[in-house]
């Protein structure tokens, strides 16, 4: 073997352990230079830096395998080495631009953070997200024409062949397209945002995400359910997250033997009970006699909690009941059960 041999074959070798080895030390000399250089980036920058780590890292190590095999001495031709190493070194490329642009999508969370002023904070998280998902769309779009245009297809023609096609879908595809346009709306509108605590209809949970299609929620007992965005715009939306308040009512059933005097000083201690409690907002207690039925004398209580957190309004109707019971038995009253009704139908003998 000639001395030219054997350098093409060292350097070769050198290049493909490189390549092979240095995966790792690439990616944490690459992360090194970002921290290094993080200060003086603004911040748009320092999200592409972070998408393009790396796909930054592979295509080095990609650049390093293919000299290696042009440095080996081979019995190949290396025009013919070129022909096959071209198209594949831009399919390549095309990839990882295309992850790099992916990993990149929390770039549109920065475009809603620049307009702040006119958004409101809470809901910056969702049209965020919505951005995201469109912003990956675009990208998948890319990525694929891309593709066929790698593989020789006409690209034009496929477009536009696709819009033929699409005028015929469309009429197969009116569901999507309309919760499509639902979550536009939501978006725009704002009913809810990401990691609010929603009613929909019979459904309750927490927002986890809005797509094109469908919104995700989180139900208490940790069940994840779809909702396409058409049928949450069709239904009455109670959003429990933004209420400042919890409204509390409930009756308490006295016994016959109860005296109006007892009445008088038991709803004046309860009032008194619920109004001194820090949970409960103090100007809107009410307990009034609200009945007298078969099972005796109906008091009803009507509060709000200060708290519109569920686990803090469960809590305090925790604290209360307990207060609520001690203040009965104060006055000396009993608490009764309610009236058990039984109807009996005659017959015939």
């Amino acid at each position: 073997m000639s001395e030219t041999a054997l350098i093409r074959l060292g350097a070769g070798c050198v290049l493909l352990a490189a390549a092979t080895l240095g995966g790792k030390p690439l990616r944490r000399l690459i992360r090194a230079l970002q921290a290094r250089l993080e200060k003086y980036m603004p911040q748009w920058l320092k999200v592409l830096s972070v998408g393009f780590a790396d796909p930054c890292a592979l295509l080095i190590s990609y650049g390093l395998l293919a000299g290696g095999l042009l440095a080996l001495p081979l019995p190949v031709e290396t025009e013919l080495m070129l022909a096959v190493l071209i198209p594949v070194s831009r399919a390549v490329l095309v990839f990882l631009i295309c992850w790099g642009l992916w990993r990149s999508a929390p770039v549109c969370q920065l475009l809603v953070r620049s307009v702040e002023d006119a958004v409101e904070v809470d809901s910056g998280k969702t049209i965020g997200r919505f951005f995201e998902n469109i912003y990956k769309a675009v990208v998948a779009l890319f990525a694929v024409l891309s593709g066929l245009g790698l593989l020789g297809l006409p690209v034009g023609s496929v477009i536009a062949g696709a819009g033929v096609a699409g005028l015929a879908v469309s009429l197969a595809a009116q569901s999507t397209l309309s919760n499509l346009i639902a979550g536009v709306t939501l978006v725009l509108e704002r009913p809810f945002a990401l990691g609010d605590f929603v009613t929909l209809g019979a459904v309750s949970g927490t927002v986890e995400d809005i797509s094109f299609r469908s919104t995700r929620l989180r139900t208490p007992d940790n069940v994840l359910i779809t909702v396409e965005n058409a049928a949450v715009c069709a239904e009455y939306i109670h959003n429990n997250t933004r209420r400042t308040s919890r409204l509390w009512t409930f009756d308490l059933n006295l016994g016959h033997e109860t005296a109006p005097e007892q009445l008088k000083n038991l709803t004046a201690a309860l009032e008194t009970a619920l109004c001194e409690d820090e949970g409960i907002l103090s100007d809107n207690v009410q307990v009034i006699v609200d009945r007298l039925d078969a099972a005796g004398v109906v008091l009803n209580v009507r509060c709000y909690s200060s708290t519109a957190d569920f686990g803090q309004y469960r809590a305090i109707k925790d604290r209360l009941n307990r207060r609520i019971l001690e203040v009965v038995h104060q006055q000396g009253c009993r608490l009764a059960p309610p009236a058990a009704r039984i109807y009996m139908e005659e017959t015939g003998a």
